[in-house]
């Protein structure tokens, strides 16, 4: 039976998949999206949400016939034992000097670089995609890192900037006003609409970062184009 399973037309281009159970929520959604991903592959791009996937488009609208046909491709799915997790380790430029990583240690009472340790000895994990597209919220952020939001957001904070704020670390896959403190910056594109899959991190990944010198991150940065992303997943 799937009908659990909630379609809403989010907007001309987007359908909205909503698991509307109590328990198993995490295997129907990664099942649900493995099952869209392998139907239309580079035609959709995929943002999961906490008990939904949302499917955008990229060059089709969403009609009743391809309604009923994600509903079809759905109907009477059983989520599958086999889940697969993917680890990352991301490479950061860590800003000694900035405003954000100074008011970071005063509020905390650590040195700057006690903070570079910590957070890299960390393991995160997505536990939700937003506010953004692509922008992960990642749960493990050592407790003696936890700082509050600013009182009063920046205005402009660069893509790829990896933030920390209410016992969260994120990473901005766009430039945006924001009111996390920044630690500073990730290379990698977290939203690439040329890859098969736009979205670099999925809910349940496992995200851990490395310290990369300002010479290394100019080189990725500058040849994020021909980056290979599988250099940077598991493990």
């Amino acid at each position: 039976m799937d009908s659990f399973i909630l379609y809403h037309q989010y907007n001309e281009n987007s359908l909205l998949v909503t698991i509307d159970v109590d328990t198993n929520v995490q295997e129907y959604r990664s099942y649900i999206r493995r099952l869209i991903n392998d139907q239309y592959g580079h035609r959709v791009v995929l943002n999961q949400g906490f008990n939904s996937v949302l499917i955008l488009w990229r060059e089709e609208s969403v009609t009743r016939t391809l309604i009923d046909e994600v509903k079809l491709l759905l109907k009477g799915i059983t989520p599958s034992p086999v889940r697969v997790i993917n680890k990352w380790k991301l490479p950061v430029y860590y800003d000694c000097l900035s405003a954000d990583i100074r008011a970071v240690s005063k509020y905390t009472d650590l040195k700057v670089d006690e903070i570079i340790s910590l957070h890299q000895q960390a393991v995160y994990t997505v536990s939700f995609m937003g506010f953004l597209p692509g922008f992960p919220y990642l749960n493990g952020l050592p407790e003696s890192l936890s700082i509050p939001r600013k009182v009063t957001p920046s205005l402009q904070v660069k893509t790829g900037s990896v933030a920390i704020a209410a016992g969260i670390c994120g990473i901005y896959p766009q430039s945006s006003p924001g009111g996390w403190y920044i630690l500073g910056n990730c290379p990698v594109p977290l939203f690439n609409r040329e890859r098969e899959q736009a979205f670099l991190l999925s809910i349940n990944d496992q995200v851990e970062f490395y310290e990369v010198d300002k010479s290394t991150f100019k080189d990725l940065k500058q040849n994020t184009s021909h980056l290979d992303i599988n250099q940077f997943k598991n493990g």
